[in-house]
């Protein structure tokens, strides 16, 4: 294995439902590794309910973040593969929980925890799929959030008073990671469809605006034609969207592991 490749899930999300179609192919695990052999794929899961009546994480993105590297960090150890390349696939609110893993791990310097420097300099390619960056046409990215969570149901008030109150925090990520953005090859995917929102009428949750972080560099925007629901199940290979993912992946590789000229 030349490479680690690790998906991170969205809220409501499971790292093995979230990515799964509904003809019930995983494709993290029944197509992907056909395609890219040489790749060990991850899918991380973490506690991303928020509709759920009997008991609620109550964990914020940044909390969600640092245990995020904690467990992969453990991981990579473990497994002897610390010095393995790795790149993320990161859904939805999974691409702010990244983002927040990379800000953090880029502020330990001497007298921290080394291996947590380690998660950002293995990083070197990202695919942030459907993730509100920023907001679009007078709506912050919280509120985007919101739309997204009440495709599910209805949203707990309690949840978007929090995402209310924590937008400013979302800007401040938004501007502090254009920072560090020079260090990976980014793509950002964005949904070309319409999603039916159960008391609003369709429209496109996050759109090619919302889903591009301002100014970062050596990244790229490309649009699926898919809905928000099912950015990231895909039913086969022969699937366009799939095959543009996948490309992308492959060439990722092909520019991580291209040698140095001096």
């Amino acid at each position: 294995m030349v490479v680690s490749i690790v998906a991170i899930h969205g809220l409501n999300g499971d790292r093995e439902q979230s990515w799964k179609a509904d003809n019930g192919r995983l494709w993290l695990r029944d197509l992907l590794p056909n395609d890219i052999p040489q790749a060990r794929i991850l899918s991380y899961g973490y506690d991303a309910y928020v509709d759920r009546r009997d008991q609620l994480s109550e964990q914020t993105p940044t909390e969600h973040a640092r245990v995020f590297i904690a467990k992969l960090v453990l991981y990579r150890n473990i497994t002897q593969t610390s010095d393995r390349p790795m790149i993320f696939i990161a859904h939805s609110m999974g691409g702010i929980v990244l983002k927040f893993a990379l800000l953090y791990a880029n502020g330990h310097h001497e007298g921290h925890v080394a291996e947590n420097k380690s998660f950002s300099e293995a990083t070197k390619g990202i695919l942030f799929i459907g993730t509100p960056h920023q907001g679009t046409n007078g709506i912050t990215a919280a509120e985007i959030f919101v739309k997204i969570y009440t495709m599910s149901g209805e949203v707990d008030q309690t949840l978007r008073q929090h995402l209310v109150a924590n937008s400013e925090t979302l800007q401040d990520q938004l501007a502090n990671y254009c920072s560090i953005s020079d260090k990976y090859i980014t793509r950002f995917f964005y949904e070309i469809y319409k999603s039916k929102l159960p008391k609003d009428r369709p429209q496109v949750l996050v759109p090619k605006f919302s889903a591009v972080v301002p100014g970062a560099v050596n990244a790229e925007p490309l649009g699926l034609y898919k809905d928000h629901l099912h950015l990231v199940k895909f039913t086969s290979p022969e699937d366009d969207n799939y095959e543009a993912v996948v490309m992308t992946i492959i060439l990722m590789i092909r520019k991580i592991l291209e040698p140095t000229v001096p």
